[in-house]
């Protein structure tokens, strides 16, 4: 092999490699949505905290689109939610693939930009990666779509675009321009990032305070993370430096120790969904060479020797076994009709069941067949010993009955399930495709220079592209160091029956320090966005005390029972962080002051002129 198609093949992704990230992809799709649900109120409808009146008269981009916008009530938004699950449902099983992530992408880009005041770095991360996906063959195996391919399926094992090389300048740039832009000496030679960034008890986990007590250890991880910033990027790319014998082994560490990165991330700090959503991007990178080894640890266990004979009448029992084959066992496992063998066929109508032979030659019938199946599978023998339980044995039998004498009624529920067969590929198609490719890549090269600040760089051309598919993007979280305040937010509320409350916590004395209640009141990392830029913008200040007001007296959630919310104000405590540890001083800035009804405005500032 040239060094050439060397370097190619390490710049490739295997296809069982797409398909694993196409399942994970699909996950974290269906986790964000679920992720959002219990503020859908709150963050997405006209009586939340930015009703779509606000949005379109002082928020809205010409490239912002949003079907969130088209309607503010909440069934619409829950309609719109549900089809987002469904997409990532689609794309995890690799039903109708391409579409799927295109929907999951269209719908992500639109929920993003309904409420930018929550977004974080996890989403631009997830953006980009369903954007590219959309043009990545993530279901060449082990997918629906795969199943229901006809004609011999692709023999090739990997697939090298110009897509899959914007892919993987994502991830580079993810990293590397992370790197660059901690050019801090607490990031470079000091190594006092990591305490600073754990000293934030809004990130506060267990574990975090529980490393608080090590200042060595928090050194280590800091020199940790900045090398793995810098070096892991590169490894990723130029890896295959280290020889064609050893490169895999290099490539698979890599990944594994980044998902290690990530998950410590995910125990330390609650930061959302983001370590997840880089596990996800990093599981892309598994070369070829780790799935071989892996598949033959079970070919060496006789996971592939068996086979399945099904009921070559029914269309439905076809597809399903198809499906199950494609998604859940090797590639070896024997799937024939039954009746091209007439002592199977004899046995299937005497039990009224698909048959399963094991590589001993014993027959299994009804959800024994399943439950053999589940003994035999890569994906789910670790099921097998749960569903060989007796009471779980009965009611698979219940239900693998009920399906069996249903089969029409399951055959028209599945119709939209088809056959395809395999599409010539058009070459000039091809080759528009391969150069938007590069388009793409080009975007994401220059726009990541642009924030480089101490570069200067501009591309106003590549920049409008990069807003339109919305593939903006800054990787600057903790650049150039960590936030060194903690900040809480107290909001003492003003009611009709002239008592004070704040209006977080509930506690009725306002002038108590209240930072360990405030921490504890943060629902997830959507609101912990918002309080952390709440201090530097007077605009989030005014749309938090109109919801808050709304929220009290049009939505009738309230703390007092009986009242009405007159006034309130959005108090802004901070308190530094120091080296050793410590704590410094603590600071109180009003940010707000907001009434909720405009005659009580107007008492006010005349009662002040008198």
């Amino acid at each position: 092999m040239s060094p050439l198609l060397f370097f190619k093949k390490t710049l490739s992704f295997d296809y069982r490699s797409l398909a694993f990230y196409r399942f994970l992809l699909g996950i974290i799709v269906m986790a964000d949505v679920a992720y959002r649900w219990p503020d859908l109120t709150n963050f997405y409808t006209d009586v939340g905290l930015v009703p779509r009146s606000i949005f379109t008269s002082e928020m809205t981009m010409p490239w912002s689109f949003s079907l969130h916008l088209a309607n503010g009530s909440l069934p619409f938004i829950v309609v719109i939610f549900a089809i987002h699950f469904l997409c990532g449902l689609m794309i995890a099983l690799g039903y109708k693939t391409r579409w799927a992530v295109f929907g999951a992408y269209i719908l992500t880009v639109s929920v993003h930009n309904r409420n930018w005041l929550i977004n974080n770095g996890g989403d631009d991360v997830l953006r980009a990666i369903l954007f590219l996906s959309v043009f990545l063959p993530l279901n060449k195996c082990f997918s629906v779509d795969s199943a229901m391919e006809n004609g011999k399926q692709d023999s090739r094992e990997s697939t090298f675009s110009t897509w899959g090389l914007a892919f993987y300048l994502q991830a580079f740039v993810i990293y590397f321009v992370g790197y660059i832009l901690k050019d801090s000496p607490i990031w470079r030679s000091e190594f006092t990032a990591v305490t600073y960034a754990l000293g934030l008890d809004i990130f506060q986990t267990p574990l975090g305070l529980w490393t608080r007590g090590y200042p060595f250890l928090q050194k280590l991880i800091t020199i940790g993370t900045i090398y793995m910033e810098w070096l892991g990027p590169l490894v990723l790319v130029f890896g295959a430096v280290v020889g064609r014998k050893y490169w895999w082994i290099v490539r698979t560490v890599l990944v594994f120790a980044f998902w290690g990165f990530h998950f410590g991330i995910f125990l330390t700090m609650t930061i959302g969904l983001f370590p997840f959503i880089a596990m996800v991007l990093w599981s892309i990178f598994l070369p070829g060479e780790f799935w071989d080894k892996l598949l033959g640890i079970f070919r060496r266990k006789n996971f592939g020797k068996f086979s399945i004979y099904y009921d070559g009448d029914c269309r439905f029992c076809q597809k399903g076994v198809r499906i199950i084959k494609a998604i859940f066992l090797l590639p070896e496992v024997s799937v024939a009709r039954a009746q091209d063998y007439p002592e199977l066929y004899s046995h299937m109508l005497k039990h009224n069941s698909w048959v399963v032979v094991n590589e001993e030659g014993k027959r299994f019938y009804h959800f024994d067949a399943f439950t053999e199946l589940l003994r035999h599978s890569p994906l789910l023998s670790w099921t097998a010993g749960a569903a060989a339980h007796l009471q779980v044995s009965k009611l698979g039998n219940r239900l693998y009955h009920w399906v069996s004498n249903n089969r029409s009624t399951m055959g028209k529920a599945t119709q939209f399930i088809e056959y395809t067969n395999r599409k010539k590929e058009v070459t000039f198609l091809m080759w528009g495709r391969e150069i938007a490719g590069a388009m793409v890549f080009l975007t994401i090269f220059t726009w990541n220079l642009t924030t480089i600040k101490g570069l200067r760089f501009k591309a106003p051309f590549f920049q409008t592209i990069g807003r339109w598919v919305h593939l903006y993007q800054e990787w600057n979280m903790f650049s150039p160091f960590p936030k060194r305040d903690n900040i809480w937010v107290e909001i003492p509320g003003f009611l009709s029956n002239g008592k004070h409350i704040d209006l977080l916590t509930g506690i009725k004395d306002i002038y108590s320090i209240k930072d360990e209640a405030f921490y504890q009141s943060v629902p997830n990392e959507h609101w912990r966005k918002f309080y952390l830029n709440l201090s530097d913008r007077t605009d989030y200040a005014r749309y938090y005390g109109g919801f808050l007001c709304r929220k009290w007296n049009d939505r009738n959630i309230k703390l007092v029972p009986g009242t009405s919310l007159r006034k309130l104000e959005i108090v802004i405590y901070s308190q530094p962080n120091l080296a050793g540890g410590g704590k410094g001083g603590i600071s109180r800035k009003l940010s707000w002051k907001h009434w909720c009804y405009k005659t009580d405005m107007e008492m006010d500032r005349k009662s002040k002129d008198e």
